[in-house]
């Protein structure tokens, strides 16, 4: 025999479900307390643990008794409710919904609910006090906690139109809390605070810690939290202790975006070893969000032309420029003088706003000294290394094109010609690129293979076999797995096809690797040509400090790259894939 359900709805008031009804007499004695509770709905269910109270009623002759329940959860408006099961010692415990079921709401609910006769006990209480909450009123509350609770909201950014990346503190007492819900609108989140991504936060420990009893130094969190805002909405955190005191704390939206989000969400982070894994794995979905907005339909910029390039060029050089506007005298002066500009065209992308008025300059006065025709992009907004390639094969009028750094140098005056040639020569080989040599003539690259790396979760990471020796005695083409971005050329069709590099991967790591591997799917492989020696400073044409952020940005990019590619690399090299 099933009890019935008289009275549901959802309370925005109190983040929740409430229903009342009865239950068989042989099953409802051992209800009340926290239990799980599931509502079947025709579209799906909502579960969680709710809290269910005996209430008193005089008109059900002793063949059962009288529930009440109070479920937190949002209100995903799932259609018409068919029945609730509660989970019991002996067993669930079912109440169906029939024809006479009341369906209601907010102020209506709430009122329906406080005219029921709680039963005295515990589980009563507690009841009664969700149904007489004052509910939020845009301002902190934690003052009712009676000091059990330290907590603070410090960053919350969104994440596409209902997600958040929340960064706080949070410090309590001993057992002390019993829930903490995000919620705006008819959303209400439970935040697993325990389970967050967890910082250091010794000022929050110095300044609270002695008065709640605690030495939870890691009491910093950075928290990823999706489908919980609604638009338009307050949004607030709503923490309920044991005993049913509940206080609420405003959350305010960050103005950060972009690029400057996901830098403060990566500024604090120090995993290392088997935490790698785990934070990326419950952070990267989110920083793949903020990236792909960050990225979205920006694209605007202004070219400006000096000189006239080829209206045919065998091929398009492609050089990002940001930080080192310097380094572009340097190449523009090695590209003269060898008939460069008859045959290739020079596009610049400035990806560096800021940079737009001297990158200008510079290019003028270059093509006066040097006569290297130039096409100069100045993009709008900074977007990264892959971006800022991709608008320039955008461009590209070439039947081959060059991705080149701008710290990377060719001394010989045929270099290019050479490296285009070998992709006419053996065009299964895809993708080329040169020896690139150190300042004082030792390896930088020639090819890369993959490594596992213990300090960085044993995921596979770009090496650079021979990287500071000096080259071996090779000629002529060589393959290799993979190449670097830093020089790479191959026809403007295969760039085309691949879409370019993948813009997931965020400022600069990662990309090159991934779209040889991509290429590889397309039966084309990779080659360095021994023959064809660059210098390349590595790096130097950023100006970056050794900063967290930016370690932790390379720790995303491998942790995108080995969700890719991991299991197939390790298993082409007989390692082990900790994907």
């Amino acid at each position: 025999m099933n009890g019935c359900v008289d009275i549901h709805g959802y309370s925005e008031a109190t983040g929740s479900y409430l229903l009342c009804g009865w239950a068989p007499i042989e099953t409802a004695d051992g209800l009340p307390g926290f239990r799980p509770v599931s509502l079947g709905f025709e579209k799906g269910t909502a579960s969680a643990e709710g809290l269910v109270a005996h209430t008193l009623r005089d008109d059900l002759g002793g063949q059962g008794r009288g529930v009440a329940i109070h479920l937190p959860g949002s209100d995903p408006a799932l259609g018409r409710l068919l029945f609730v099961e509660i989970e019991a010692g002996d067993g669930p415990v079912r109440l169906d919904s029939t024809a006479g079921t009341e369906h209601t709401a907010n102020r209506a609910l709430l009122d329906r609910m406080r005219q029921q006769r709680v039963a005295p006990g515990m589980s009563g209480e507690r009841l009664r006090a969700v149904l007489d909450r004052s509910g939020f009123e845009g301002r902190d509350t934690l003052d009712r906690l009676d000091g059990q609770v330290a907590f603070q909201i410090d960053e919350a950014v969104a994440t596409g139109t209902t997600g958040l990346l929340l960064s706080g503190w949070m410090l309590s007492a001993p057992d002390a809390v019993r829930t903490v819900r995000l919620r705006s609108g008819g959303r209400s989140t439970k935040l697993a605070i325990d389970t967050a991504i967890r910082l250091d936060r010794a000022d929050v420990l110095a300044k609270h810690g002695d008065r709640l009893r605690s030495r939870q130094v890691r009491c910093g969190f950075l928290l990823p939290a999706e489908n919980c805002l609604e638009p338009g909405e307050p949004c607030f955190v709503e923490i309920e202790t044991v005993h049913g005191d509940v206080g609420y704390h405003p959350v305010r939206l960050s103005a950060q975006h972009g690029l400057v989000a996901i830098r403060a969400a990566l500024a604090n982070l120090s995993p290392r070893y088997d935490e790698v894994a785990s934070v990326f794995d419950r952070l990267g979905p989110t920083l793949t969000a903020l990236n792909a907005d960050r990225l979205a339909g920006k694209r605007d910029g202004r070219e400006i032309r000096f000189g006239r390039a080829p209206a045919e060029p065998v091929c398009s050089v492609i050089v990002p420029l940001y930080g080192r506007l310097d380094y572009m005298e340097v190449q523009v002066a090695l590209f003269a003088g060898n008939g460069f500009g008859d045959r290739h065209e020079l596009i610049y992308v400035v990806d560096d706003p800021a940079a737009a008025g001297a990158a200008t300059h510079l290019a003028d006065t270059l093509f006066r000294r040097f006569g290297v025709p130039i096409r100069l992009w100045l993009q709008n907004d900074n977007l990264g290394f892959a971006p800022a390639c991709n608008v320039g094969l955008s461009l590209a009028a070439g039947r081959t094109v060059c991705f080149l750094n701008s710290d990377v140098f060719g001394t010989a005056p045929d270099w290019l010609d050479r490296l285009v040639a070998d992709l006419d020569r053996l065009p299964e080989t895809g993708i080329v690129g040169p020896l690139l040599l150190f300042e004082d003539g030792s390896v930088q690259h020639q090819g890369m293979e993959y490594a596992p790396l213990p300090e960085f979760g044993g995921w596979l990471f770009p090496t650079h076999p021979g990287k500071g020796e000096r080259p071996e005695a090779l000629s002529g083409l060589v393959r290799a797995r993979v190449i670097t971005g830093a020089c790479m050329v191959m026809t403007r069709e295969l760039a085309e096809s691949l879409g370019g590099f993948d813009e997931a991967f965020v400022i600069g790591d990662f990309e090159d690797s991934d779209l040889c591997l991509r290429a590889r799917g397309l039966g084309v492989g990779c080659a360095v040509d021994h023959d064809v020696s660059l210098f390349h400073l590595e790096r130097k044409s950023q100006i970056t400090g050794a900063e967290p952020w930016r370690l932790n940005v390379t720790l995303y990019n491998a942790w995108l790259h080995q969700k890719r590619w991991g299991r197939r690399l390790a298993a082409e090299a007989g390692v082990r894939a900790d994907a």
